[in-house]
């Protein structure tokens, strides 16, 4: 008699304990590019963005992983959200993989990382070294074509800045030298703007408040002196009234009088 064996269950784990960023430039970098992009996309349900979650590649072999700074997959629904990305289950790799090269992942992220990612058809790799340590250039967009990765050439407007094209997400990549390290920015070409922060989108939320508070404000005065305008016109008018109804009533005595005057001359 032979006993039948449950099928072996494989996990895949959503997290290895280590910390979400190497550093607060590495943790506001990778928040800045996940909720911009986010917010970018938040009309289109087949767009799924998302970061610092495992990438596996072969079913049954959790062992095979990755886990990109940020990603963003098209043609996916965006719901539900995913605790990993598993290829064979959602059908494709992601299409932008962002790395946040540091001092623990440069080399990695330079050679195997960019080989798996060719290998598994990721449309554009872009590295970004956020402190200005660990790469030759602060941004390096790799696009794919045919099936090898090819280094976009960056724009440099001055000798601050470095700018790539992303065709995939139709927006253009800033990278800005400061005092600290380097800023990422993504800039929309259609609506002229760079994507807020979200602390600059809380700014910018602050100040529209102010506005409207102001702007409630104002109307409130308006209408408050609108109503005492009212209430004094309608006073005046009250008086207005009363006075024409006085002055009818004094000619009318006087009416009166005049007739009386006549009855007793006569």
């Amino acid at each position: 008699m032979s006993i039948s064996q449950a099928p072996r269950v494989v996990e895949y784990p959503h997290s290895d304990g280590k910390p979400m960023a190497e550093s607060p430039e590495h943790l506001e970098a990778m928040i800045y590019l996940i909720t911009a992009l986010q917010a970018y996309f938040a009309k289109r349900d087949d767009v799924y963005v998302a970061g610092n979650q495992f990438m596996y590649w072969v079913e049954g072999n959790p062992a095979q992983r990755v886990a990109p700074d940020v990603y963003v997959v098209f043609g996916v629904p965006k719901y539900p959200p995913r605790p990993t990305w598993k290829i064979w289950e959602e059908g494709k790799a992601p299409d932008v993989i962002f790395a946040l090269s540091s001092r623990s992942t440069a080399g990695e992220d330079l050679y195997r990382k960019f080989r798996l990612y060719q290998r598994l058809g990721v449309k554009e790799y872009i590295l970004i070294d956020v402190t200005r340590e660990y790469l030759a250039q602060p941004l390096l967009l790799h696009r794919l074509t045919g099936r090898e990765y090819v280094l976009v050439p960056n724009e440099r407007p001055n000798d601050r800045e470095w700018w790539a094209d992303s065709e995939q997400l139709g927006l253009r990549i800033m990278v800005r030298a400061e005092d600290t390290g380097y800023v990422i920015r993504l800039w929309d070409p259609v609506a002229q703007i760079f994507l807020p922060s979200p602390h600059e989108a809380t700014e910018g939320f602050l100040a529209l408040w102010d506005q409207l508070q102001e702007a409630r404000y104002r109307a409130e005065e308006e209408a408050r002196r609108a109503e005492e305008e009212a209430r004094r016109a309608e006073e005046e008018a009250r008086v207005r009234a009363e006075l024409e109804r006085r002055l009818r009533e004094m000619e009318a005595e006087l009416k009166r009088l005049k007739g009386e005057d006549i009855s007793s001359t006569t």
